[in-house]
């Protein structure tokens, strides 16, 4: 019901009690009193403790000029459960409880006739008491209701954060993929060149090589480029690389690179396509970081299996003495960390006495 059509019951009561008891001298000091209520009422949704104090107030003068409407008070009474905050709520019921507790002796000495008056006062508050209940109830909902948006409005957000946080993360994938192909690429195209450039032999074979390396980097990129705009019923995708590969790879290092020798040790079997990706990228990267930076050494590339997990080894001498090789703190090696870790792996790097070893460790789930 709306507020003003509950505030403009009081005067319509009055007025209809006036006509039924044929009272037209007080009948316009009653009305004024019933419209107070009735401007009262009009505050009790943000006011509800006061506007029931003034609605009893003037209840009460009503009742001295023997035309209680009643209607206000107990409108006044919803308005306060449903509106009402904390201790209001009840400080409002006990005081005029306690008001008509207060007033029954003066009725029973003013009327004397305990019964009727006894039946009244107690009808008076169970109806204010069942119309606060009513409200409350109603408030109990209307709470509900705001609580159940506010979760809403939470989780929308939490989901929200969620997909920002996955559209980074892919961003964050996709970067470390690009740098892991064009690195390699870029790196192994300068070795044979500067190779060539050396010895001025074998130049049509460093030239197919370089070419080579172009197209695989090409086909590479494209299968990036299609999971950034992949359309439904096209499939763009060339399968990733995979650890049978790697002795491509490895026969793909230019003379005048490192000397690479793959070996495996344990179980060696297929597994999860994103834990073959990581690894042959812990690989491609560890290489590419040796040719940039150690040259033409030797290098031992070790997988060993485990029935958990799966270990990379990459080590190589450092020609030039520690130090010759950087900090370990470059790009390279902090997308290779993060992408190992992203799976539940982990990276280590060691450096002794002229040697540097990359050990990265991978959760391994066979494919059954």
């Amino acid at each position: 019901m709306s507020d003003a059509l509950l505030a403009s019951l009081p005067p319509l009561v009055a007025w209809l009690i006036g006509q039924a008891g044929d009272r037209d001298g007080g009948m316009a000091v009653v009305l004024s009193l019933a419209c107070a209520q009735s401007l009262a009422l009009m505050w009790s949704r943000r006011f509800p403790l006061s506007a029931l104090s003034v609605v009893v107030a003037l209840e009460l003068t009503l009742a001295l000029l023997k035309t209680p409407v009643l209607v206000a008070p107990l409108v006044a009474a919803s308005r306060l459960g449903a509106w009402g905050r904390g201790d209001r709520r009840v400080i409002g019921v006990v005081a005029v409880l306690a008001l008509l507790l207060a007033g029954l002796p003066i009725t029973l000495f003013a009327i004397g006739d305990p019964l009727r008056v006894v039946a009244v006062y107690a009808a008076l508050a169970l109806l204010f008491v069942g119309f606060w209940a009513v409200g409350r109830v109603d408030g109990r909902q209307r709470d509900r209701i705001r609580e159940l948006q506010a979760r809403s409005r939470a989780l929308e957000a939490e989901r929200e954060q969620a997909e920002r946080r996955a559209a980074e993360r892919e961003r964050a994938l996709l970067a470390r993929e690009l740098h892991d192909i064009l690195n390699h690429s870029v790196t192994t195209m300068v070795v044979d060149a500067e190779a060539a450039a050396d010895t001025l032999d074998g130049m049509e074979e460093t030239l197919r090589r370089v070419a080579r390396t172009g197209r695989e980097s090409l086909a590479e990129l494209r299968r990036l480029l299609g999971v950034l705009r992949e359309t439904p019923g096209h499939d763009p995708l060339s399968p990733p690389p995979k650890l049978d590969q790697l002795e491509a790879l490895v026969a793909a290092v230019p003379p005048g690179g490192p000397r690479v020798v793959l070996e495996r040790e344990g179980d060696v079997r297929q597994v999860d396509t994103s834990i073959e990706l990581a690894a042959y990228r812990v690989v491609q990267e560890a290489l590419t970081n040796v040719a940039k930076h150690a040259g033409p050494v030797d290098v031992r590339v070790v997988l060993a299996y485990a029935p958990a997990r799966l270990t990379i080894r990459v080590a190589n001498p450092l020609p030039g003495g520690p130090g010759a090789i950087g900090n370990g703190a470059g790009v390279g090696l902090i997308g290779m960390r993060e992408r190992v870790e992203l799976l539940g792996g982990s990276v280590r790097v060691t450096r002794g006495p002229g040697s540097f070893e990359v050990c990265a460790t991978l959760p391994l789930r066979s494919v059954t």
